[in-house]
């Protein structure tokens, strides 16, 4: 209740502001009724139209004001939104990265870790109304149980009993989507085509039930053919070093994960252009001087891509 307090008073305080507004607002469109005072030449009447609309504007304004100063939770949702979601995905995408190179690394009896998709994800048009949507969206809830039933078989797993059938099923599907919907419009893609994917909420060992959890992107276009997707900075004369080869990876999947890719799909075999990397490395070798490793995406690069592969070359540093 106590970290509550700072919530309750800012509101007590925008609420106060706006009251006090609304009250001056109020006596002044009563005078200039009463007067039959005029502004800018138009007719009293008019005139506390005029009077209202304003006080109705300055009253939100204020309280818009008030918000800002009061909370930086507040100025965060306003200007830093995009930016937070950015971070959070690539946060995200490190987050899996670790936890899959320490699952082999303790060699368990794990078998599926988790966020890994359980089966092909599915791009709902936003566009299409919401009955249309719900009917795609639970076909494709079936088909995913379907498929990652047969994983489950193959890992010792149980199978997944969930039907889209089920009431209370298809109410959370279509809570998923309303909540992706609001989600993505709230953060510029208003009218995005949506990726959903079906992944693993947790680490899931030889025993358990198999169950999934959906994970949901903006479907937009990310990088264009041949687009730069990061570089590092290198010296010729000599074969590239093991942390240059680590720092052009990290900023190129720091900046795909930014971009909005999503982070299931950074495991291998997405990464670089295995023969473009060697070819690139060999040319350093011959060279001198100081040039750029430029990793670029090959082909036009969508989140429903689900595989990504960087080419690498060799240009002149800028």
């Amino acid at each position: 209740m106590v970290a509550d307090l700072p919530g309750i008073a800012l509101i007590l305080a925008i609420t106060i502001v706006a009251g006090v507004i609304a009250y001056i607002g109020d006596r002044v469109g009563h005078q200039v009724g009463r007067k039959r005072l005029t502004l800018f030449g138009l007719r009293p009447k008019y005139t506390s139209t005029v009077v209202a609309v304003a006080t109705g504007m300055l009253i939100a304004l204020s309280v818009t004001l008030a918000a800002l100063i009061g909370s930086s939770v507040v100025r965060t949702a306003f200007f830093r939104i995009g930016q937070l979601n950015a971070t959070i995905n690539q946060l995200q995408a490190q987050a899996v990265a670790q936890e899959n190179e320490l699952n082999t690394t303790r060699n368990n009896n794990i078998a599926v870790t988790k966020a890994s998709p359980v089966a092909q994800g599915v791009v709902i048009d936003v566009t299409l109304p919401e009955a249309d949507q719900l009917r795609l969206f639970s076909q494709f809830f079936d088909d995913a149980v379907r498929t990652a039933n047969v994983t489950a078989a193959r890992l010792g797993l149980l199978p997944d009993q969930k039907r889209s059938s089920d009431p209370q099923v298809r109410a959370g599907l279509l809570g998923e989507l309303q909540e992706a919907r609001t989600h993505f419009s709230g953060v510029g893609d208003r009218g995005v085509p949506l990726l959903f994917l079906p992944v693993a909420p947790s680490n899931l060992f030889r025993g358990d039930r198999m169950t999934f959890s959906f994970a949901a992107w903006a479907d937009r276009r990310l990088y264009g053919n041949n687009e730069e997707v990061a570089s590092i900075d290198v010296e010729g004369g000599r074969p590239i070093a093991a942390t240059d080869y680590r720092l052009l990876e990290t900023r190129a999947f720091d900046a795909l994960a930014k971009a909005g890719f999503p982070y299931p799909f950074f495991a291998p075999p997405s990464g670089f252009d295995p023969q473009r990397f060697e070819s690139a490395t060999a040319e350093l070798a011959r060279v001198k001087g100081r040039f750029r490793l430029v990793a670029r995406s090959e082909g036009v690069l969508y989140p429903h891509t689900s595989l990504f592969v960087l080419g690498v070359s060799l240009e002149p540093a800028k």
